[in-house]
């Protein structure tokens, strides 16, 4: 049932429309994911350039800031009277004072530093800078946290060799502290509240929604995150270590986020820039959607134009072939109805018509042909050749379906031309004329059925076309050319009628002599068969071969006699060629079709 239904026209298109639309579909389903990947791994590398660029920068200002403090330490009189232990009032005040108005002049430079602090052990003495940006109450926390901090001797030398991340209260820092490796009595430091840091980066331009944070190597996010992300907490610590960028969820899942990350060379923090995917891929998320629902909309397109299809073209088609099928078994009062669509309604104006002139000329064939002579009758109905007219209903049929309306006229008329002049033949003698167009009609079909592949010409000399011939002379030999002939092997068939004056070449009489020639390149007869025709006594075998032929060659004995000729050879290289030679007629009074 499958292999029957796909060859109907109606699912044809289907699969056609399927087979173009399903690879559309795919190709842009993988063009929005292939342009979201370009998007984000264009996005990555651009805010990768930015982050690590700035991020150098962060890192080489944490390096002056150790230099200074190192600087300190190492050649600042005040620093190394601050170390030794029972200051007087006055050297204390004065020592702390210079230490302060030198460390507010590079907090003032180093935008990054929240409090520069100094330690004096053996004086149990903190002093420092304002806390930048924090309450005084905050203030007094971190002073209170400093100071606790110098009686933990592990956590003094993780701090004096490297910048370490420590968590004071709700915020995080970055603490580094420097001192005279001699004595260990006074130390200098820095600390850096991590939101700080964001100072450098703030020339990204980000989008929408995007924040620029940092994590510990733990993925623990160190700075305070804006809304929407002011719920992302962590950040998957495998990810960060790889030092690239990557995508990770949000929201339970619910949202994805691009980060693009990278990890100072100071300290273990990661600057990591967070877009949502949604901000990046805004347009294209829509071009997505549109994906998603383009098979709906194709699909409701698709039975929207099945309905109309059906409507316009099926059920007419339908309607022709059942008439087609009732007509061949032998109903002659089917007709088709009238269509809203011109083109079937002239169809089925001149199908109906071609109907009523068939019923016509079966009832003048036999009330009227079959009666007035046996051997005219027998010629007269090998013209109605069933075949011949279904394959010219099939031409009509296919012409239809490849929606070529104009080719649909002209076959129909032509076939309507063939059997108005099988129908309305009154007379024994037509002009030459007469049955060249009528030949012509029937020929203009065939090249309808077959294309490219059939090719022919008629040629008459312009003084001849009024000669007068017995009716339906020519048409057999053109028939039988078709029939026996036709030949698509090798080249295309080609038949080829002319008609010009010629010597007598033994035709009697003193009239002038005309020779007709039916030529073809197609498959040939064999010499025993050429023989067989050309012999004198010629008679078939049985009444279905080549009773056309015999026809013939019986009037032209009964009207011309020894007059006329007929003569059956080989084509060169190959084919047929019917020569009829016979006495030129010029009637005073042209005969009716």
């Amino acid at each position: 049932m499958w292999k029957l239904n796909t060859r109907t026209l109606g699912s044809r298109l289907v699969i056609l429309f399927g087979a173009v639309t399903i690879p559309l579909l795919i190709i842009l389903y993988l063009a929005g994911d292939y342009a979201k990947g370009v998007v984000l791994t264009q996005v990555a590398k651009s805010y990768e350039n930015l982050v690590n660029s700035n991020l150098n920068m962060i890192d080489r200002s944490l390096d002056d800031i150790t230099l200074n403090m190192v600087d300190i330490v190492n050649h600042d009189d005040n620093f190394r009277l601050f170390e030794q232990p029972g200051l007087s009032g006055s050297d204390s005040y004065f020592a702390q004072m210079e230490l302060i108005r030198r460390n507010d002049y590079y907090q003032s430079y180093y935008h990054t530093v929240d409090m520069f602090f100094i330690y004096s052990k053996p004086n149990d003495l903190l002093v420092s800078t304002n806390l930048t940006g924090e309450a005084a109450s905050y203030y007094e926390v971190v002073r209170g946290w400093l100071t606790d901090s110098f009686y933990h001797s592990d956590s003094l030398k993780k701090a004096m060799y490297k910048w370490s991340v420590v968590h004071i209260s709700d915020q995080y820092f970055l603490y580094r502290i420097v001192s005279d490796d001699d004595t260990n009595n006074a130390y200098i430091g820095a600390l850096i509240n991590i939101n700080s840091l964001r100072t450098p980066l703030g020339s990204l331009n980000l989008p929408e929604g995007s924040d620029l944070l940092f994590a510990g190597d733990d993925g623990t996010v160190l700075s305070n995150a804006a809304e929407p992300l002011d719920s992302l907490k962590r950040l998957p610590p495998a990810e960060l270590n790889k030092n690239h960028a990557f995508t990770t969820d949000a929201n339970g899942g619910k949202e994805k986020l691009l980060v693009v990350t990278s990890r100072s060379r100071n300290v273990g923090i990661h600057t990591a820039v967070v877009i949502p995917n949604s901000e990046l891929l805004r347009g294209l998320n829509a071009f997505q959607t549109f994906t998603y629902l383009l098979p709906l909309i194709v699909l409701a397109i698709l039975i929207a134009y099945g309905f109309i299809f059906r409507s316009l073209i099926f059920t007419p088609i339908r309607q022709l072939l059942g008439a087609i099928r009732r007509i061949k078994e032998g109903n002659m009062s089917a007709r088709l109805p009238s269509s809203g669509t011109v083109e079937f309604n002239i169809i089925n104006h001149t199908f109906n018509g071609m109907v009523e002139e068939i019923v016509d000329l079966k009832i003048d064939v036999y009330e009227e042909r079959l009666r007035a002579q046996k051997a005219q009758m027998k010629q007269l109905q090998l013209q109605i050749n069933p075949h011949f007219f279904l394959n010219t209903m099939n031409i009509i049929f296919q012409l239809v379906d490849l929606k070529r309306y104009e080719l649909v006229k002209k076959t129909v008329r032509l076939l309507v031309q063939y059997f108005r002049f099988m129908m309305t033949v009154k007379r024994d003698t037509i002009t030459l004329e007469q049955e060249t167009a009528h030949i012509r009609n029937y020929l203009e079909i065939q090249r309808m059925r077959y294309q490219e592949s059939f090719l022919f010409g008629i040629e008459i000399a312009e003084e001849l076309k009024d000669v007068h011939i017995p009716s339906l002379f020519v048409q057999p030999f053109v028939e039988n050319a078709m029939i026996h002939g036709m030949s698509l092997q090798h080249v295309p068939f080609r038949l080829d009628i002319t008609a010009s004056r010629a010597e007598s070449e033994g035709a009697g009489g003193g009239e002038g002599v005309m020779l007709i020639e039916v030529r073809d390149n197609g498959k040939g007869i064999p010499p025993e068969k050429l023989e067989e025709l050309n012999a004198p006594d010629y008679a078939p075998v049985s009444e279905d071969s080549n009773i056309g032929i015999w026809n013939v060659k019986q009037r032209l004995a009964m009207r011309y006699g020894d007059r006329a000729r007929l003569i059956f050879q080989a084509g060169e290289p190959r084919g047929t060629v019917v020569r009829i030679l016979l006495p030129m007629s010029f009637p005073e009074e042209r005969n009716d079709v």
